[in-house]
């Protein structure tokens, strides 16, 4: 059962907050997270304040494809501050900050809360396997998503959403490939 908050949410960009949240949640390193956060100028990390402390944290970002896209990149809540609505209501904030007409996340199959979350917010899941090749490869590059197998989308389908362009190959180049090699 989710209960509601005690007190309602408030909201801070706060990188160093998030990457800690972040970290507490996610067994890999967050070379990632933090590559976004220092090599993207349209990434973003958010905080969730429940009774005075930091419950949750987002880190997301804007990409060009064929429509302006928000990437949910990464979220995680807090042990003592999850099955409380939190998560959602953070997703819904990041929505509206971001203003974009498509969003993606992507998580592993094991990872049910993940894909509950989204698709109980209105995202589809489908797995990369069911996208097609060249659609597939956009769309990995713009999430960085290659360790992952599900793609959630809202707004569109994958394939009217893949469009490959030189801002997707900066984002992947620098976010995604150049810390994958140690760069």
């Amino acid at each position: 059962m989710t209960t509601t908050p005690k007190s309602p949410l408030r909201y801070a960009e706060d990188r160093d907050a998030a990457l800690e949240i972040i970290a507490a949640s996610y067994r890999g390193p967050l070379k990632y997270a933090k590559a976004v956060l220092e090599r993207w100028p349209h990434a973003h990390a958010i905080v969730a304040i429940a009774e005075g402390q930091p419950a949750a944290a987002e880190i997301y970002y804007l990409v060009e494809l064929a429509k302006p896209t928000c990437v949910h990149y990464y979220i995680a809540v807090a042990p003592h501050h999850r099955r409380r609505g939190i998560a959602t209501q953070l997703v819904k904030t990041v929505e509206q900050l971001c203003g974009a007409p498509v969003h993606m996340a992507t998580t592993t199959l094991d990872n049910q809360a993940a894909t509950a979350l989204f698709t109980k917010l209105g995202y589809t899941p489908y797995q990369w396997r069911e996208i097609p090749r060249h659609a597939r490869e956009t769309l990995l590059k713009a999430t960085c998503g290659y360790d992952d197998d599900i793609l959630l989308i809202k707004g569109a389908h994958p394939t009217e959403a893949a469009r490959h362009t030189p801002e997707v190959e900066t984002l992947w180049r620098e976010t995604c490939y150049k810390p994958y090699i140690g760069l």
